[in-house]
């Protein structure tokens, strides 16, 4: 008899309105919990797919500026280099510039036709 006295006090005590919403409330608070969980995740999964990008892009470049450091510990690396940036030559050697047709003919008419200037009214007045 004890038993089914025990049985009724706790289905009465589960079935009450304060337990009940005491039980909602808690759902509340750990639906809650998980969602903001949920976007930290997230928001870690970008961030470290960002980050394994931006560690491609590096070593990318790093393998680049290897390769380029490689070029520029020999001469002939640092004297190519010298003459692209600086347009040297070495004694005995000439400097020939070889222009396509088409541009040499885009800078004969640009020296032949003169273009107008126009002063402007106020500049006049100054």
């Amino acid at each position: 008899m004890f038993d089914f006295k025990q049985k009724r006090k706790i289905k009465s005590v589960m079935s009450s309105r304060i337990t009940q919403g005491i039980l909602l409330i808690v759902i509340f608070f750990v639906l809650l919990s998980t969602y903001n969980r949920y976007l930290i995740a997230r928001d870690m999964d970008n961030r470290r797919t960002s980050v394994e990008s931006e560690i491609v892009n590096l070593s990318n470049r790093r393998e680049s500026l290897e390769q380029e450091v490689k070029y520029l510990t020999n001469e002939r690396g640092v004297e190519a280099e010298m003459r692209r940036q600086f347009d040297i030559v070495r004694e005995g050697e000439q400097l020939v510039i070889i222009l396509d047709d088409e541009r040499a003919e885009v800078d004969a008419k640009e020296e032949i036709e003169p273009e107008p200037v126009s002063t402007r009214a106020w500049y006049r007045f100054w």
